[in-house]
């Protein structure tokens, strides 16, 4: 008896070293970026049984983001120095309103942000469109899923500011890239004229979660074990990554925008989010979007709640 307590004990504490080797794992391809680009992407709902088991074991590479799609003015390319140095892309029109600093998402670039760029120039709106660290033309190969990426937001307005003295400056950013722009706000004291959310997650721990949701797996415990490790892979807790909590400390004049078919955002998300904001806000619901660029879909209503808001005097 004594000897199969001893063999089971042993089997648990293989199956527990192996379990945390995959985890660790995973949570470090979900972090770093591979520079090789022959990985097909695909959303976790669309892989097969095989791909999803496969996956399970050896988790997925995922592609550094590139750019692909460009301004349909001229613009120019910009070196933004810091922990990593960024690229962006900047956009003059004549009599300008404004300008407007576009953030991307998680797993994107620059590019992802053109059509919104493109309109926002159209309808008099100096654009500076940016690449977080790890993609595009930024250096790196990592990302913190908005942590870190909280300074960069930082450090970005503030050569919006120094080109544009005289000129309102806003902050729009997507999933990640709002979440980015929430923390900073939380963490490093960034004031723009206004800010442009659309569907940040509301905690870190929760949009991994979903991630299992995805692919019908359980997530406890390995949520709380991925989350753990990709925090602590980057030196920071992600469990305190938190856009929910961020909220309460944005004073700035927000709109938030989220759509109703978001399988990554939940509808009580955004709303705890908004119940959260602590200064004037407004909540727009994309009504045919999900977790995507809402000119697929919801084109004209993006372009009504923007530019509404951009025109509105706080």
């Amino acid at each position: 008896m004594k000897k199969v307590l001893t063999r089971f004990a042993i089997t648990l504490l293989v199956l527990f070293a192996l379990v945390n080797v995959i985890v660790y794992n995973h949570a470090w391809q979900l972090t770093h970026f591979s520079e090789d680009s022959t990985y097909v992407k695909k959303k976790p709902e669309e892989l097969g049984f095989f791909e999803k088991g496969k996956l399970a074991f050896t988790g997925v590479s995922l592609p550094r983001p590139e750019n692909k799609i460009f301004p349909k003015n001229t613009y120019e390319t910009l070196q933004i120095p810091g922990r990593f140095n960024l690229e962006a892309w900047m956009v003059k029109v004549p009599d300008p309103k404004g300008v407007v600093v576009l953030f991307h998402g998680y797993q994107n670039c620059k590019s992802s942000m053109v059509g919104y760029g493109d309109r926002l120039n159209a309808a008099g709106y100096h654009t500076l469109l940016v690449d977080f660290p790890g993609s595009g033309g930024s250096e790196g190969l990592e990302t913190t899923i908005g942590f870190n990426e909280g300074s960069d937001v930082q450090r970005v307005l503030s050569v919006a500011k120094e080109r544009f003295p005289d000129l309102s400056c806003t902050l729009m950013g997507s999933s990640m890239g709002a979440a980015s722009i929430m923390r900073a706000v939380y963490a490093h004291d960034v004031q723009p004229d206004k800010i442009i959310l659309e569907c940040p997650f509301g905690t870190m721990l929760g949009t991994v979660r979903k991630r299992f949701d995805a692919l019908n797996a359980p997530s406890f415990p390995l949520a709380e074990m991925l989350t753990f490790y990709g925090g602590w892979q980057s030196g920071f807790d992600a469990f305190d990554h938190n856009p929910e909590a961020y909220a309460k400390k944005i004073t700035i004049p927000t709109l938030l925008m989220s759509g109703t078919k978001d399988a990554r955002v939940s509808v009580t998300e955004t709303k705890e989010i908004f119940n959260n904001l602590a200064g004037a806000k407004k909540l727009v619901w994309m009504e045919n979007s999900g977790h995507q660029s809402y000119l697929v879909n919801d084109a004209t209503a993006w372009e009504t709640a923007v530019l509404n808001f951009l025109a509105t005097e706080e």
